[in-house]
């Protein structure tokens, strides 16, 4: 669910183009120790951006990850909300956004492979599904995020009267451009239609976009995440599961 931000990232710095391809070799031997792609010992062929997003190719932003750096990465976090509060009206976590510092400051250290995990959303990365729900709609709004919040408006209970109400508050607005925009929402749309989520989705008379994600913790366990947006034409909304 992290790769989107990996592609705006690397798209808006002109790393890498929306029809560029990588050829996907199941493992990334740049570096050492090498990851592998999901798939390994097969891999993807040749993607571009939103086949890369389909078929949530780890290769393809190892590679993207890797000649972009974690400063830039780093830098597109920020400006979608991750590893920030979303102003819900609830205690909540702001979640962690890999990087040097933080690894320093938790008493590790970075080494230059980490960038590659950070690029998949891997590594030190936490993320609340309120923050993930948070940057889908920023990317869906074309780089303007709002607050979030549970309650629309607070009524007289006797007279119906409305004694306050919550407006829409932009917390922040950082553009994307819309060649960016349309390879992050049409690679939402093939994760469905005949990407990873296609066995779920493939059928749904309803036209969506989602990403699936497989969040790796230390017991083994994964935990398995969904987010996802409809009506794809008109996007009014956002979960995550």
């Amino acid at each position: 669910t992290f790769k989107m931000t990996t592609t705006m990232a690397a798209m808006e710095n002109d790393v890498v183009g929306q029809y560029e391809t990588v050829v996907d070799k199941g493992k990334f031997e740049k570096v050492t120790p090498s990851p592998k792609c999901w798939i390994y010992p097969s891999a993807h062929g040749a993607e571009n951006v939103m086949n890369a997003i389909a078929d949530s190719c780890n290769y393809f932003f190892y590679d993207i990850g890797r000649r972009m750096g974690i400063e830039a990465l780093d830098e597109y976090c920020d400006k979608f909300g991750l590893g920030k509060t979303t102003g819900i009206e609830l205690a909540e976590s702001s979640g962690t956004v890999a990087s040097p510092e933080e690894r320093e400051a938790a008493g590790g250290e970075w080494h230059p492979g980490d960038v590659l995990q950070t690029a998949i959303g891997q590594s030190d990365n936490l993320f609340t599904p309120a923050q993930i729900s948070s940057y889908i709609s920023t990317v869906l709004n074309k780089g303007k995020r709002y607050r979030l919040h549970l309650i629309k408006e607070v009524a007289d209970y006797d007279t119906g009267e409305v004694i306050m109400q919550k407006e829409p508050e932009v917390i922040s607005d950082n553009p994307i451009s819309d060649s960016t925009f349309d390879a992050v929402k049409e690679g939402m749309r093939q994760v469905v239609a005949d990407g990873t989520a296609a066995k779920v989705f493939g059928n749904s008379e309803l036209k969506v976009g989602g990403k699936t994600g497989t969040a790796e913790v230390s017991d083994g366990k994964d935990n398995v995440l969904f987010t996802g947006f409809a009506p794809y034409d008109d996007p009014q909304i956002v979960v995550a599961v």
